[in-house]
């Protein structure tokens, strides 16, 4: 009885490591099927920041980092990262204080959480607001209201929540040429984008940005 019970408890223990590698007990992705779960993803997650930027500015925010290359998270995840700020000579309504407050607000009846507002000692006027969206695959929103003499700026910095999948692996899927070790440069000249723009996941075979129909074609 000792020894059936012990083999149990193994058996338990291994289904459960297994578990956390694999995610939820299922089978981690690979190849297309792995690049295909992530642009879903990283849509979802953009198309989520897009929404907050609406209330902001409707109009070109610079690209700070555009957000579809992955990295790594965990021990076996991948997660993605993007920048966006204002142009120089714009301003925003009122102060940061109040500007923070309604994006706080916004954000607050638009099914965010974990809502909070910072600011700062001393002469900095900076006011720093955080949330997130987790069942829209955002881990962590900033954005940072900074008042200036010519321009007032708004930098939105927005984490994706770590997902299982080789970031490798996925790499190999979002380059052409990586998985021969021939990568294709790429061909991106983009320095900004509205979010209306249709966003862009991984590259064509020419180095371009790909783009997706409406059923991911």
């Amino acid at each position: 009885m000792t020894h059936g019970r012990r083999t149990a408890a193994v058996a338990v223990m291994m289904a459960g490591v297994l578990s956390m590698l694999t995610g939820c007990g299922e089978p981690a992705l690979l190849g297309d099927e792995l690049f295909d779960q992530a642009r879903k993803v990283n849509f979802a997650y953009k198309a989520a920041v897009a929404d907050v930027q609406l209330q902001l500015f409707d109009g070109e925010w610079t690209l700070e980092g555009y957000g579809d290359s992955p990295d790594q998270c965990g021990d076996d995840g991948y997660m993605f990262r993007l920048g966006r700020s204002t142009p120089f000579e714009w301003r925003f309504e009122g102060s940061p204080a109040e500007a923070g407050e309604r994006i706080a607000a916004w954000l607050d009846e638009n099914g965010w959480s974990d809502i909070k507002t910072r600011t700062y000692s001393g002469d900095v006027d900076n006011v720093l607001v955080e949330a997130e969206k987790p069942d829209s695959h955002v881990a962590l929103l900033t954005i940072d209201f900074n008042p200036g003499q010519r321009s007032d700026m708004i930098t939105i910095n927005a984490d994706s929540t770590c997902e299982p999948g080789d970031w490798l692996d996925l790499i190999e899927s979002f380059r052409p040429g990586v998985s021969t070790g021939e990568s294709v440069p790429t061909k991106d000249d983009r320095t900004t984008e509205a979010p209306t723009d249709k966003p862009s996941f991984g590259y064509n075979d020419d180095g371009t940005p790909r783009f997706w129909g409406d059923e991911g074609d």
